[in-house]
């Protein structure tokens, strides 16, 4: 009866493996995308001004890794699409022609079809030049073309509403606002600054 069960639950098993595998979409693997991000809002010294209005402006370089599933179920109340966990970092300017990576986390990719996807819910940090930052949440929409043989051509990202909700500008200003990003795929060797 043992050796039964075991006959049956391995090859369940590596199929469940393999439906795993196969939900995974490497669309967007190791991409890069220059991005325009702008921040339109007002800030103040608490306390002590009235709120004036702000516009940050910042190119930015996001690049995008697909990572290992992760098996817990889904929740929510709502539909949702597929998701594949991507790793995503945002190099910013920290110094004149000098380009490092400022912020990081993972999020889940989204596949609404085989062209369009969204992150839903991104946070990201952005620092600028000046000392200003901000963290925000937006909403990730990316779109994605293809070549007659259906390999990766190019891809274009854009906020479809997105909030800062936290920052500064001077540093003892507290900045809030709304923030919107552009941007497209570009090639490694576009960068402004050398991959290790």
């Amino acid at each position: 009866m043992l050796m039964s069960l075991r006959r049956f639950a391995l090859p369940a098993f590596l199929l469940l493996l393999a439906g795993s595998a196969a939900a995974q979409d490497t669309t967007l693997d190791n991409t890069w995308f220059k991005l325009k991000i702008k921040i339109k809002g007002q800030a103040a010294v608490p306390d002590t001004e009235d709120p004036h209005k702000v516009t940050l402006s910042q190119t930015a370089y996001l690049h995008l890794t697909a990572t290992p599933a992760d098996s817990a179920p889904a929740d929510g109340e709502f539909p949702t699409y597929s998701t594949t966990p991507y790793a995503y970092e945002l190099w910013t300017e920290t110094a004149p022609d000098v380009w490092t990576p400022t912020y990081a986390a993972t999020a889940d990719l989204q596949t609404a079809s085989e062209t369009d996807f969204y992150f839903a819910d991104f946070f990201i940090t952005v620092n600028y030049l000046d000392g200003a930052v901000a963290d925000n949440y937006t909403t990730i929409a990316i779109s994605v073309k293809f070549d007659k043989q259906g390999v990766f051509k190019n891809a274009s990202i854009k906020s479809l509403g997105g909030e800062t909700y936290q920052g500064t500008v001077t540093g003892d200003d507290a900045l809030r606002g709304g923030i919107t990003i552009t941007g497209k795929t570009v090639p490694l060797d576009k960068l402004p600054f050398e991959i290790a």
